[in-house]
């Protein structure tokens, strides 16, 4: 039978309670994959293998074939066929004057049902093959064998020969929303409001741990930086989410468009900046050519003997600072605290580092500090100093 035995079971208890009588559906080789009595399923059905065998319009179980045949009980049988073949065969436990006026309905009753489920599972299928298509080409799993990934696509009507941009979009804090039910609706219902504006102008969508990788047909950034623009009010006016959008610096292959807009998501995510462009990185690049020991030892030499606790707060403080452009006043309205607790925290960052991110000449190592502890915060494995 060409459904799964979750999506069988379903519909022997949906058929039950409609006919309050015991169902069995079988496979075309006469075994049971479900049924109302659990204690039954795997067990092998000779009706249902003579339905199928002698091409049978109906067997009933008798009370004397109920005591010569094993696992069977008394009932009737009947071929359950869809687009002309079939797909197997569905029992009614019980006498026959009580079975049979719900034969011919129990049997379209399942027809109609395997055949939903069979084009549900179908396209599901068909989307999972999609993902993992998508999956290899934008993620890079299958660039080793690039013919192999064409002709993988022209199965799917996609000609991955067509230049394109990438753009890398989520909501921002995407941590608040997945780990509870509520939250991932809303996530579900907020890659909706991407998804179909994107499609309808021919894009690609690929769902990615929580956030959407978005393929479109090649333009310029400010027409990419609209598109954002417009998904970002519509899901905020809606939904009440923010959203952060990172946007390729145009590079020739879909696979290093995408790592540059997922850099440029990145970034967006510990930034004050809902959209940002590959283009515009600046120092942020410089962590790719750097290893986790390498962006340790320098937080190490930065913030010398402070513990854990105390690097989070000054990191904190200069995530403020900087976004506020380094306007004490801005930072300390930001903070809920006068300007003078402000310069206070800064003095004492100052004194601590040997670096005053209020001067100009000092204020880039602290910024590269911030950018590399959020870097690794954000990562795999535990930060330790």
């Amino acid at each position: 039978m060409k459904i799964s035995k979750r999506s069988a079971q379903q519909i022997v208890e949906e058929i039950g309670k409609l006919v309050k009588q015991n169902i069995n559906l079988m496979d075309e080789t006469g075994r049971i994959i479900a049924s109302n009595d659990h204690a039954r399923v795997g067990n092998f059905h000779t009706g249902a293998y003579r339905i199928i065998q002698n091409h049978l319009s109906e067997y009933y179980i008798t009370p004397e074939l109920e005591r010569e045949l094993p696992n069977v009980r008394r009932g009737i049988n009947l071929p359950i066929e869809v687009d002309g073949e079939v797909q197997g065969v569905i029992g009614i436990t019980g006498e026959y004057v009580e079975v049979i006026k719900y034969g011919q309905i129990v049997k379209k009753m399942a027809e109609i049902l395997i055949r939903e489920r069979m084009i549900l599972e179908g396209r599901q299928l068909d989307q999972r093959v999609q993902s993992r298509f998508l999956e290899d080409w934008i993620l890079g799993t299958g660039l080793n064998n690039p013919q192999a990934l064409s002709e993988r696509g022209f199965t799917m009507g996609i000609d991955i020969r067509i230049p394109r941009r990438c753009v890398v979009v989520s909501a921002r804090n995407r941590e608040r929303y997945t780990g509870t039910l509520e939250g991932q609706v809303l996530l579900e219902q907020v890659e909706h409001l991407v998804d179909v504006p994107v499609r309808a102008q021919g894009g690609i969508v690929l769902r990615n741990a929580a956030r959407q990788i978005l393929l479109l047909h090649k333009q310029e950034t400010p027409a990419l930086v609209k598109l954002c623009q417009e998904l970002s009010q519509t899901v905020e006016k809606q939904l009440h989410v923010e959203m952060i959008f990172g946007i390729d610096g145009q590079s020739e292959d879909v696979h290093g468009a995408y790592l540059q807009a997922n850099r440029a998501w990145h970034t967006a995510a510990y930034s004050d900046y809902n959209i940002i462009c590959f283009e515009k990185l600046r120092t942020e690049l410089l962590m790719d050519d750097l290893s986790r020991e390498n962006k340790l030892e320098y937080l190490r030499r930065i913030f010398q003997n402070c513990s854990q606790e105390e690097i989070a707060e000054y990191v904190s403080l200069l995530e403020v600072f900087f976004a506020c452009e380094g306007s004490l006043q801005k930072a300390a309205e930001q903070l809920y605290v006068h300007k003078n607790t402000m310069q206070y925290r800064l003095k004492r960052l100052a004194e601590v580092t040997g670096l005053d991110a209020r001067k100009p000449s000092q204020a880039p190592s602290l910024y590269l500090a911030m950018l590399l502890y959020l870097d690794l915060s954000r990562g795999e494995g535990e930060l330790t100093f």
